[in-house]
């Protein structure tokens, strides 16, 4: 029997020592694909038609999943700088909210292993990694079945192309994400503030309105509702916010439809768009906006920095095929921790037995 306890001890340790390496890498991938955007962006010849002082004369916003233009006179070097920086700034809160990303990895063997998901920058890797292969995996059926997926809506110019896919996780996220989820929230807290009458200043009331926006958990812990910090993930997120999640996930694949939006998408697209929203809005009513931002951007922005810095410069190359092997390896083992828990959970509720502190500590 002890044999056994130390073959488990072993391979627990084996298994959380993969997760922290592989998040740690694909984290840094993450932060130099911030430095390496620039340096494509403004000092590599993508485009024999543009450039950076190019000026975009209509610029796309998008409100509650409603897109319209508005006119502009901007160049788009001062765009993409706007918007990187955006992201720099989501990457430093993901950092920094919570708990620290540093001190989560320095005290993630001292403590279950479920309290490192306690930093939202720690969890990306992990909910990118699972979301792509589930992506992967539904892709690879839908095409073997004759459903196709098309091709994205994106110029054929690099440079073009490259200031569209940095500019729409933003614009998108705003737009299927934290405007209708964050609107709807805030009724909702708002008709449970009435009753409770938690907000008695206005300071108060002006905090809470931007937090259901920004930071969902905090917005919902000021009127006293569960929250994910003190009543773990399933009784921490409610049936009607579910509902939401899997609502405005609903709308966002239908916005990948063939031809809407002037898109280039196929029927199989709305299916791949579907699980990714359902990840971002996880995430964003989990951690704030800035998860949802950087899951999109790593769809986007990253995955095209490295697909042209790899053609630009070929000896990145075998670097990019080690972060796609690394990104799957995460995503299966994510997917794999993940029936084990489910696996568990099952068999503790059969026997009769409580949850696994693990169980806990990932739960909340």
């Amino acid at each position: 029997m002890r044999d056994l306890k130390d073959v488990s001890g072993a391979f627990k340790f084996f298994f959380k020592m993969t997760f922290i390496i592989a998040v740690s890498f694909l984290t840094a991938s993450y932060l130099f694909a911030m430095l390496l955007g620039p340096k494509l962006f403004f000092f590599e010849p993508l485009s024999a038609q543009y450039s950076p002082n190019s000026l975009i004369l209509k610029f796309p916003i998008i409100l509650f999943a409603i897109i319209f233009g508005i006119p502009t006179n901007v160049s788009f070097g001062l765009v993409f700088l706007f918007f990187w920086s955006i992201y720099l700034l989501c990457f430093v809160i993901a950092w920094k909210l919570r708990e620290n990303f540093h001190k989560v990895i320095r005290n993630s063997f001292s403590r279950p292993f479920g309290h490192v998901f306690k930093n939202c920058l720690f969890t990306l890797p992990i909910v990118a990694s699972m979301t792509l292969v589930a992506v992967v995996t539904i892709y690879s059926f839908q095409e073997s079945g004759g459903v196709p997926t098309g091709e994205p809506p994106i110029s054929k110019d690099s440079l073009v192309a490259f200031l569209e896919l940095t500019v729409s996780p933003l614009i998108e996220e705003i737009g299927f994400r934290i405007t209708p989820m964050g609107t709807l929230l805030l009724f909702y807290l708002l008709t449970v503030e009435r009753e409770r009458r938690a907000l008695t200043t206005f300071g108060l009331r002006l905090k809470f309105f931007f937090l259901a926006f920004l930071y969902p958990q905090k917005a919902k812990k000021m009127v006293g509702v569960r929250t994910v910090d003190d009543s773990g993930m399933w009784k921490g997120i409610s049936l009607a916010e579910w509902i939401l999640i899997f609502l405005t996930s609903a709308v966002f694949g239908l916005a990948h439809s063939p031809n809407l939006y002037g898109g280039t998408w196929e029927i199989g697209k709305i299916t791949l768009a579907f699980v990714q929203g359902f990840a971002m809005g996880f995430t964003y009513l989990l951690y704030g906006v800035q998860a949802p931002i950087l899951l999109h951007w790593f769809f986007n922005y990253y995955t095209y920095a490295y697909g042209l810095a790899s053609e630009i410069y070929p000896s990145i190359s075998a670097f990019y095929l080690l972060l796609d092997i690394v990104t799957l390896i995460l995503g299966v083992l994510g997917w794999l921790a993940i029936a084990v828990l489910v696996v568990r959970k099952i068999v503790n509720v059969i026997v009769g037995k409580p949850s696994r502190p693990e169980t806990k500590a990932l739960n909340g």
